[in-house]
């Protein structure tokens, strides 16, 4: 077995416990690990696309875990009041720069808060979910590791099938090694753990529609995020957001389709539930 795919499995196997244990038990230790997820993605977003003000990259990664306590704290009042005092001071701080690359960028660093940082905040609003009744206390939990399971089975039926069989190139411009093969693989792998969970009744209120709504979400639409930080970073020029997970790449490659999946599955909650 070759270094780098063995690197790439010991990360898996540190990482995929960490996260899931997080979700389990909720509370302080969700919230502190979806910090840290967002703020090194938010960094590494900025970074990648050599975003110049330190002052306002600071100002991003100490509004991100600012609107995640919020969101946990259900004030997305506080959200919205954090955001806009961001972009102000963004808007503000424009009067002391003068290169005109810094005036094109004006509001990267604001909307790096938003994705990918909220993006994957909303992960925060499925573990908090309440809906009153027997269930109120385990539902927000299960679909949290619903959503999860569903984003890394994905990932690794698509990685390891479309490296076996992939033989016809999904989005060749974007990224020449994913494949129809490996993406179709990535949907089935994730339809048949839903429909396993479906089967032992894994998430009390939900029906086999609302299991397929996740494998939706995952199969295809947190495949579209892979690809669109692949689109990205090849526009930028580089393979990876950074080193900082070995092989695994980046914070914000390993967590690319979550944040997509995660807004798109809240959104999904919140109509079935509270509207």
């Amino acid at each position: 077995m070759e270094k780098t795919h063995k690197q790439r499995l010991v990360i898996g196997f540190i990482g995929a416990p960490i996260i899931l244990a997080a979700a389990w038990f909720g509370g302080l230790w969700f919230l502190g690990l979806f910090c840290l997820i967002a703020g090194f993605s938010v960094y590494e977003l900025l970074k990648m696309v050599h975003y110049p003000p330190r002052v306002l990259m600071i100002l991003a990664l100490v509004v991100t875990p600012m609107c995640l306590y919020a969101m946990y704290r259900e004030r997305l009042d506080i959200v919205l009041l954090i955001l806009l005092f961001a972009a102000i001071f963004t808007n503000i701080s424009l009067l002391f720069y003068k290169k005109t690359e810094y005036l094109k960028m004006s509001f990267v660093g604001p909307g790096s808060v938003i994705y990918p940082g909220l993006c994957l905040g909303t992960m925060i609003l499925i573990r908090n979910a309440v809906v009153p009744g027997p269930y109120a206390d385990i539902l927000g939990r299960n679909i949290t590791l619903a959503v999860i399971a569903g984003v890394f089975s994905t990932d690794i039926a698509a990685f390891y099938f479309g490296r076996m069989f992939g033989k016809h190139p999904l989005f060749l411009s974007v990224s020449p090694k994913k494949t129809i093969e490996g993406a179709i693989s990535g949907m089935a792998a994730c339809s048949l753990l839903m429909l396993i969970l479906w089967r032992i009744d894994f998430i009390p209120l939900f029906g086999l529609f609302d299991y397929l709504a996740i494998a939706i979400c995952a199969g295809i639409f947190g495949q579209m995020g892979d690809l669109v930080e692949s689109k990205m970073k090849r526009e930028i020029g580089i393979k990876d957001s950074s080193n900082i997970l070995l092989e695994h790449g980046g914070f914000l490659d390993r967590f690319d389709s979550l944040s997509v999946v995660a807004p798109l599955y809240w959104i999904y909650v919140y109509l079935k539930f509270f509207v």
